[in-house]
């Protein structure tokens, strides 16, 4: 079953390619003037296709064609990290067993809308964005890469202490079930 739901990820993936050459998509993906609703389409696309890394591959190249600049690219690139949530979301459906595959999920899904939220409070507030530009200025493919890989560690080395709390967190939402134990007087009653 798991290996059917994996072949099943790689052919939508698979399906997804030719959005690089869609002009509607491209409109969608750029002309929008909301950070959220960038959010939302990196989300919501890369959890189409189900691959972080081929949904950033194509925000590159949007980027290397000069379709889409860095202070718009941000954003769908944060969305992007909360849609590769998806994968593990729905590799732990159906797994009642395996409460702490769920709590793993949720703290990942937490991770990166926490990362998130932060970061796009610093792209707002602070001129983070221009930063990354001038460290590569010609280099948009790289500029991306960069935030990619700055968002990814900064997120991590600001959660680690918090790992306990997160893990606390998840417990709360997903608690474990009790199993109900029938007593030695409901057995022969029943």
């Amino acid at each position: 079953g798991i290996g059917v739901l994996f072949i099943g990820m790689g052919m939508m993936s698979d399906a997804m390619v030719p959005l690089r050459d869609s002009e509607t998509f491209i409109h969608m993906v750029t002309k929008f003037s909301n950070p959220l609703l960038g959010i939302l389409v990196g989300a919501v696309f890369t959890a189409i296709i189900q691959s972080s890394s081929a949904s950033v591959g194509i925000l590159q190249a949007l980027a290397m064609g000069g379709v889409i600049n860095l202070h718009s690219a941000v954003f769908v690139l944060f969305g992007q990290n909360i849609g590769t949530c998806i994968t593990a979301l729905l590799a732990s459906v159906g797994t009642s067993r395996r409460i702490h595959a769920k709590r793993t999920t949720l703290i990942h899904l937490m991770f990166n809308v926490i990362g998130t939220a932060l970061f796009v409070t610093l792209c707002i507030l602070t001129p983070f964005t221009d930063f990354v530009v001038s460290l590569t200025p010609d280099n948009p493919v790289a500029q991306i890469a960069n935030v990619h890989t700055i968002f990814n560690i900064s997120t991590t080395i600001i959660l680690l202490p918090f790992g306990a709390l997160l893990e606390k967190i998840a417990i709360a939402i997903l608690p474990d079930k009790a199993v109900p134990v029938m007593d030695a007087d409901q057995w022969f009653e029943g």
